[in-house]
């Protein structure tokens, strides 16, 4: 939802139930200043979209502790990420390399934003929620979706820890909004933008307009 039109929630192979707190029963995403054990995390599966591919192949060769990745196996039984697999990974990571998923924005971006690590958005055509209401360029960072995954990790190496406190305090207050749990306000946040584009549509009508109705006559 930007301009007051919905968009498609994604929906992949995602972990059931993620929360942050989750299953580490962790209060919220780590401190702004707390160290993250790796630079950049993906989590999904590399059939989905053929870009991803690259990303995979380049960070696996870098290895950990740097890249971390969490990947679907479609071979396997499970349907699902282990939710406490997912959560450690996002909570220990400074970003998350985000690339397109099935529709509209990836439901990791906003496992991502619950759990405190910075969204990449490796996508030219992936709509935001709230992009009128929300600054993601506070917190979140965009590259193309070839880019070259050394330079791109090179580039985040070099952000400073200053700018690192900054953008997840954004994150973090952004993070609401865009939490689509029980007790989370994308619910809210949703009505009210009816609400909005509603009132819009009534101020919009002439005053003069009558009621498409016969009166009753009494």
């Amino acid at each position: 939802m930007g301009r007051g039109i919905l968009i498609p929630y994604g929906v992949g192979h995602g972990a059931l139930d993620e929360r942050c707190p989750g299953t580490s029963h962790a209060h919220g995403p780590p401190a702004f200043s707390a160290p993250r054990k790796s630079l950049l995390m993906f989590a999904g599966s590399i059939a989905t979209n053929p870009a991803r591919k690259p990303w995979v192949e380049a960070m696996t060769i870098v290895g950990e502790p740097e890249c971390a990745l969490v990947l679907f196996n479609p071979s396997s039984r499970k349907q699902h990420f282990n939710p406490s697999d997912l959560e450690a990974t996002l909570r220990a990571s400074s970003f998350s390399v985000q690339l397109k998923g099935h529709v509209g924005p990836r439901k990791a971006i906003f496992d991502s934003i619950r759990c405190g690590a910075l969204p990449v958005i490796a996508s030219d055509r992936t709509p935001l929620p709230f992009s009128d209401g929300i600054d993601y360029g506070e917190f979140a960072l965009r590259v193309p979706e070839r880019a070259n995954v050394t330079r791109v990790l090179a580039r985040l190496a070099r952000i400073s820890e200053q700018e690192l406190r900054a953008r997840r305090a954004a994150m973090a207050a952004a993070a609401h909004a865009l939490d689509c749990g029980l007790h989370g306000g994308m619910a809210d946040a949703i009505l009210a933008r009816f609400a909005s584009v509603a009132e819009r549509r009534i101020r919009a009508v002439p005053s003069g307009t009558s009621t498409p109705l016969p009166l009753l006559d009494f």
